[in-house]
């Protein structure tokens, strides 16, 4: 191979590189161009404005105080109630016992009496 395609091949090799060069520095300029047009937009639309953290915290602690304001202490019919409700499950599980009903879940679906 002499000087003049050796010269050649480098120079055309140098070319090449230059044009990728010159390519790659034209798609970073559009793609700085597109994304500033896209910021742009972004930046038009009205965003909503983001309380501040002490504003919500004293709402979050008037909705407490509200909520804890409108507890009472349980009286003598919630009690009532809950011994009324205590009998009635008592009474109903004898009677599911009498008719030799499972009374829970986990016996219907893994019986006793059978041995896996």
């Amino acid at each position: 191979m002499d000087e003049g395609t050796l010269g050649l091949v480098l120079g055309l090799c140098v070319a090449s590189v230059a044009f990728l060069a010159w390519r790659i520095e034209r798609q970073a300029a559009q793609l700085r161009l597109d994304l500033a047009q896209a910021v742009a937009v972004v930046d038009q639309k009205a965003l909503p404005d983001i309380p501040d953290f002490t504003e919500l915290r004293e709402d979050l602690e008037d909705l407490i105080q509200e909520t804890i304001g409108t507890m009472r202490p349980p009286q003598i019919m919630d009690h009532l109630g809950g011994i009324m409700a205590q009998w009635a499950q008592f009474k109903m599980a004898k009677e599911m016992n009498a008719l030799q009903m499972p009374t829970a879940l986990a016996d219907v679906v893994n019986p006793v009496d059978e041995q896996p």
